[in-house]
């Protein structure tokens, strides 16, 4: 104590030097603390820098203008599709009533059974395109369009059955369609949607060629997706007798090498019988695609 009496120089300069080491030491700890967020920060940028440096394409302005050159154009094509691919599907008509489509449907059937019956076509008594249920019963609002939508493909495929002259139409088998059940829950739309149904018809085969061929120029997008064929008459021909033929069919005897007085009559006992058709058929209803954010 009496040395810091004596000596109060250099005690005053060793408490000064104590003072400035401590805050010297306060400073490079507090300048090495911002060195350290300084390189961190920059070594940040730089990995960010070689990061987009390494993107293909390198966001550049050219670059941009490019990708939305891209983008234009891709929209452009969708919307090319979608235009040809609505040209292929029957359109909905979202104002059609329940009582609307009841009281069409009602005509269509007097209409059909009368071109039938002109044509000699036989259709099944009880005929009404596959909604039997709606002879009674209005359908729901819901359901309405859908219907209307089927019901004017089976419309025009029966009608044309019945113009092509085939032996009878003999069934139409129609599964519910979704819009017939409870509402659906709200979600994501299927890309493509499938509507299936039966139709089944006799008519001699050349007849039945000409039907089936007529699908390909159909004008709705329709898929067959099977096809069963069965012959009205099951049971071989005979051999010995000809019990099979139909109509005999007679030629000239000069033809046959006989007397030209004569004639033979050729028994046919092939190609004369009615096919039985049955295909199963599918609309498509293709969804419009998202609206693009611009």
């Amino acid at each position: 104590m009496n040395w810091f009496t004596k000596n109060s120089f250099l005690a005053g300069l060793a408490a000064a030097t104590l003072v400035g080491a401590g805050a010297l030491g306060y400073l490079i700890s507090q300048a090495a603390l911002t060195y350290s967020a300084s390189s961190e920060a920059y070594s940040a940028a730089v990995a960010k820098l070689h990061g987009l440096q390494n993107k293909v394409p390198f966001p550049s302005e050219e670059n941009c203008k490019a990708i939305k050159t891209g983008l234009d154009d891709y929209s452009a094509r969708i919307e090319a599709l979608q235009s040809q691919l609505d040209k292929m599907e029957v359109p909905l008509d979202e104002k059609i009533t329940p009582q609307q489509f009841q009281d069409g449907l009602r005509t269509a059937v007097n209409d059909i059974r009368a071109k039938a019956e002109a044509e000699n076509v036989k259709l099944p008594e009880k005929f009404y395109f596959g909604f039997d249920q709606y002879q009674t019963q209005v359908p729901t609002e819901q359901a309405s369009p859908a219907l209307f939508r089927q019901f004017r493909v089976i419309q025009s495929l029966v009608t044309r059955l019945v113009e092509f002259k085939v032996a009878s139409v003999d069934s139409i088998i129609r599964p519910p369609l979704p819009e017939e059940g409870p509402a659906p829950k709200k979600g994501d739309e299927p890309v493509v949607k499938r509507f299936a149904f039966d139709i089944s018809f006799t008519a001699d085969q050349g007849k039945f060629r000409a039907a089936f061929n007529s699908l390909l120029g159909f004008d709705p997008f329709l898929i067959v997706r099977s096809l069963e064929i069965k012959n009205t008459n099951p049971q071989a021909p005979s051999k010995a007798s000809g019990e099979a033929a139909t109509k005999p069919v007679n030629f000239p005897a000069a033809i046959a090498g006989d007397k030209p007085d004569e004639k033979k009559s050729l028994v046919v006992i092939l190609g004369r019988e009615n096919v039985k058709a049955t295909l199963r058929l599918e609309m498509l209803d293709f969804a419009a695609p998202a609206a693009q954010k611009k």
